[in-house]
């Protein structure tokens, strides 16, 4: 008689699932989260002529604030703050600080601070992004 059972057990569970569709996972909110905030900025063909980059922006506890007259203030995260100019690039896609000579990719609503005039405009991280105040 147990040979019977078993068999039957087994050809009863696999006719219990056929046609039914498998259950869907809970998704978890905080990886949904995660995964939106590490969408970065794009960065424009020619961000002089459709970005305004006048204002604030923020990385941690550091702030650049870039005025419409050209003006500018870094205050790094000890407090310590310098003043100098901005300026665009003749290519329209990035702008260069005179306090300490640092070179800005500009996106809209962010500017990436990039190593070097030289530094490529792709590949940027989430630990380049400033990102502006509104």
């Amino acid at each position: 008689m147990r040979k019977f059972i078993l068999p039957l057990a087994a050809l009863a569970l696999v006719a219990g699932c056929k046609g039914k569709e498998p259950e869907a996972v809970a998704t978890d909110a905080a990886a949904t989260a995660s995964e939106a905030a590490v969408a970065l900025p794009a960065l424009p063909e020619n961000a002089k002529a459709t970005v305004k980059p006048e204002g604030t922006y923020t990385a941690g506890a550091a702030k650049l604030m870039l005025a419409a007259d050209m003006n500018a203030e870094m205050t790094d995260a000890a407090g310590k703050a310098t003043t100098g100019k901005w300026a665009w690039y003749s290519d329209g896609k990035r702008i260069v600080f005179s306090g300490d000579k640092s070179v800005w990719a500009v996106a809209d609503g962010a500017l990436y601070k990039l190593a070097s005039k030289d530094a490529p405009l792709t590949g940027m991280t989430a630990d380049q992004v400033w990102t502006k105040a509104m």
